[in-house]
């Protein structure tokens, strides 16, 4: 896995017109971590920013070197100047230069930037915290629905079977009244034909 922010390659893709998605895949199959991709695109903008507020065209200035030596002057010679003289031009900066600066300017820019935001190691860190303190009271919560149902299915096949039993106490009860019911009516008919027999006597 490599180590470094690939910059330079976010840089020269974002010139061909790839878009941010594209650059990520191509990236990712370099086997970069989001976490270095992301850096390297926020870190291409900024210097992508700083080269479009740089001057495109720097005029190349003719600036003597130091080993030119300049020919004494003689008797009354005495060099014309103007009477406004021009500050001598600063000379053209190359290439690594620049990208020295900018590189400069990047790192500052990017340090300021996580002053403001802070590390975002430990934000992140926080979140994916406060993201599986949310997870484990979510399990939790459905835990305690799952067993508040299980207890009210519980409740309702105890109501149920209460109402079966119930049922049949009431059918064993009926079949004892009728076993209580037949000898009864039949000993009162009997009391009947005895109290019709001592009245015709």
């Amino acid at each position: 896995m490599p180590t470094d922010i690939p910059v330079n390659q976010v840089l020269d893709m974002l010139r061909k017109g790839l878009r941010n998605d594209e650059i990520s895949r191509k990236l990712e199959s370099q086997n970069y971590t989001l976490q270095q991709i992301s850096d390297a695109m926020d870190q291409a903008r900024i210097k992508q920013g700083v080269e479009r507020n740089m001057p495109e065209d720097v005029p190349d200035m003719d600036i003597p070197s130091p080993d030119q030596e300049q020919e004494p002057m003689q008797g009354n010679q005495q060099a014309q100047y103007p009477q406004y003289q021009m500050p001598p031009a600063q000379p053209a900066m190359n290439y690594e230069e620049i990208q020295a600066t900018v590189e400069q300017i990047v790192e500052e820019k990017w340090k300021e930037f996580m002053k403001s935001v802070g590390d975002i190691n430990v934000f992140k860190a926080r979140v994916g915290d406060d993201m599986e303190a949310v997870k484990q009271e979510i399990l939790r919560t459905q835990r305690r629905l799952e067993d508040l149902q299980n207890a009210m299915l519980g409740k309702v096949k105890e109501y149920n079977q209460s109402v079966m039993d119930m049922g049949s106490d009431m059918k064993a009860l009926e079949q004892v009244f009728s076993k209580i019911l037949e000898p009864l009516t039949t000993n009162v008919k009997e009391l009947n034909k005895i109290t019709e027999n001592l009245r015709k006597k």
